[in-house]
């Protein structure tokens, strides 16, 4: 039963944390990353679509463990997205059950310090606007009374203690002293499970790359910090990963991720264009710098065959950029157009695709593909219907 899990957690975590380090044979450690998880399983409809995990630390005992439901469409972890999960106060002596948004995407940002901690508020804020409709109508009478919206105090006295209050979309509060029944808790429970879903499914929540882009607008705005690529490499293969069959986070609505994908490839070239002008004037070349061209922003033909002209500084050869981006660490594979093909094979050594990653980070990373084409007609790619997929 929940109810006698989480009295267990309550009663006996401080004991554990004695320990301090983490031990991973220890009960504690066993309720929070099997039995817990375990039964929210088995309670939860459509649990495939789900991950169950629970934390105690890492290395060392956290004083604030939590067990959580991710939807992994959304997430995986508790670092990103947004999810349900289940804390136990610092103080042991109040359980909550929040809906809130994982805190390391925006810490990428800021830091962990004030501002990232506001950036949180904020952005949960924005989730709430669209959640609001879905809670009247999926919270029962009884989880509406008791329930809170938006921020909550801290659930303890660091800085990811801090952030879960802040995170919090919605929230309920249970004194350990007078848990409510296993049935109460339940039907509580699957209420947010609900409301998570109604989210995950709506064509208006925004997703959570959204969110992070909006902050990443915001912080340039408030020129507190800037943006920028730093430094380039050269692109290198990476072995291929194995996937699991049937998960990943495809699915949902498609006008939602189209959207947010062209957000991603606007913020990448814009990156590219900021960076190539900045290294042709750090290289005494500022006449070719403001000759750089980003052809969806500042030119009459927008879609050329790449996305940015620029200039070799000792040449003032031109130099014909396609750029993709991606929120990831890795890109392993690029869909190139027929328009952007013929033109990787009438310039060759002219034509490079510029690759971005972690391009929601402060700094992103570059890596360089010279001469696409060639590497075609080497066999390194393979060729994929009427667009040319570049698989790495």
């Amino acid at each position: 039963m929940l109810r006698d899990k989480f009295l267990k957690l309550a009663s006996e975590y401080e004991a554990y944390r004695t320990g301090k380090r983490v031990d991973a044979q220890h009960p504690m450690h066993l309720l929070l990353h099997r039995e817990l998880p375990d039964a929210l399983r088995q309670v939860t409809p459509n649990s495939g679509a789900f991950k169950f995990d629970g934390s105690d630390g890492l290395a060392n005992v956290t004083i604030v463990p939590w067990v959580a439901t991710f939807h992994q469409q959304i997430t995986e972890s508790a670092t990103t997205g947004y999810y349900v999960v289940w804390l136990l106060t610092e103080d042991r002596k109040s359980i909550i059950l929040e809906l809130g948004l994982g805190a390391t995407q925006f810490s990428t940002l800021y830091g962990e310090n004030k501002e990232a901690l506001t950036a949180i508020a904020r952005a949960s804020q924005k989730v709430l606007a669209v959640a609001k409709p879905f809670i009247k109508s999926i919270f029962s009478v009884n989880l509406l009374s008791k329930a809170i919206e938006g921020e909550i105090p801290a659930l303890g006295k660091g800085y990811d203690h801090r952030a879960y209050g802040k995170a919090a979309v919605v929230s309920v509060s249970y004194a350990v002293e007078s848990l409510p029944t296993n049935e109460m808790m339940l039907s509580d429970y699957l209420c947010f499970v609900e409301l998570y879903q109604a989210l995950v499914s709506s064509s208006i929540m925004p997703s959570v790359d959204e969110l992070v882009l909006d902050e990443l607008i915001d912080v340039e705005r408030q020129g507190n910090t800037k943006q920028r690529i730093v430094e380039q490499s050269e692109f290198k293969k990476k072995p291929v990963p194995v996937r699991k069959d049937g998960v990943g986070k495809s699915g949902g609505d498609s006008r939602r991720y189209s959207r947010e994908s062209k957000q991603i490839g606007d913020l990448g070239e814009r990156l590219v264009f900021e960076y190539l002008k900045e290294r042709l004037d750090q290289s005494g070349r500022n006449d070719l710098a403001n000759k750089v061209v980003w052809h969806q922003e500042f030119a009459e033909d927008r879609t050329p065959g790449w996305d940015i002209t620029s200039y070799d500084p000792i040449t003032n050869e031109e130099v014909f950029i396609e750029v993709k981006a991606s929120k990831g660490a890795t890109i392993r594979e690029v869909i190139l157009t027929p328009k952007e093909w013929d033109a990787a094979k009438k310039h060759r050594l002219q034509y490079c695709i510029y690759l971005v990653t972690n391009v929601l980070n402060l700094n992103p990373k570059l890596e360089v593909v010279h001469d696409p084409a060639n590497e075609v007609v080497q066999g390194n790619f393979s060729i994929k219907e009427a667009s040319w997929e570049l698989r790495f």
